[in-house]
């Protein structure tokens, strides 16, 4: 029998599409993070709004979207995040995890099951090398939300099949969250993008 060669998701182009390498050394059914890592990166829904993120006012701190100027993030150390990218034996998609640093420790974005409640906290965590199995609590599968669409993404939760991240009106506390949701077709509130911090003025 001729011998298996593993070939793992490393990227995904402007234009959707999803490149792989060769890793002998990666186990089946499990992920192995890369060397790619996208640093300082902001979360932006469709409408513009930054994701933030302050874990000291909760233990698990949850995070909200908010309209922001350039100036106004510069000054925010709750935006900047850290895409980590994973490479895994089974062709779904790139895996990514997403952290934070908040007063010199790490904190990374996972899934909490509560019963049928899912939602998306912030948790101090270090970034694992390697996961055993098919499915964490902290990684995603990214692809474009549309099949030609060189802008926005969508990242489904390997923890539960057809459950992706996405923002979500609280009408009670008039903010904008961070929500992780069951999703059948095409849905607006599931059309995310990250972008590069602006640069400080000199």
């Amino acid at each position: 029998m001729a011998d298996i060669i593993q070939m793992c998701p490393l990227r995904i182009e402007d234009d959707g599409t999803l490149f792989f390498e060769e890793d002998e050394g990666l186990e089946a059914d499990s992920f192995k993070k890369s060397e790619k890592c996208k640093a300082a990166q902001i979360f932006r829904n469709q409408e513009n709004h930054v994701l933030i993120v302050r874990p000291e006012d909760d233990a698990d701190a949850m995070a909200a979207f908010e309209s922001m100027t350039d100036e106004e993030m510069i000054n925010e150390p709750g935006i900047s995040l850290n895409i980590h990218i994973y490479q895994d034996t089974n062709l779904r998609g790139l895996p990514v995890a997403f952290s934070i640093k908040w007063n010199g420790e790490t904190y990374i974005m996972q899934i909490v099951k509560d019963g049928s409640n899912m939602r998306v906290v912030f948790r101090p965590r270090d970034v694992p090398e390697f996961i055993p199995g098919e499915k964490s609590d902290m990684l995603f599968f990214k692809t474009p939300f549309l099949k030609a669409d060189r802008q926005f993404y969508k990242f489904e939760s390997s923890l539960e099949q057809g459950y992706f991240l996405a923002f979500e009106r609280n009408e009670r506390d008039r903010v904008t969250q961070l929500v992780i949701k069951r999703i059948d077709g095409i849905d607006e509130s599931i059309k995310l993008h990250t972008s590069p911090l602006p640069r400080r003025k000199i």
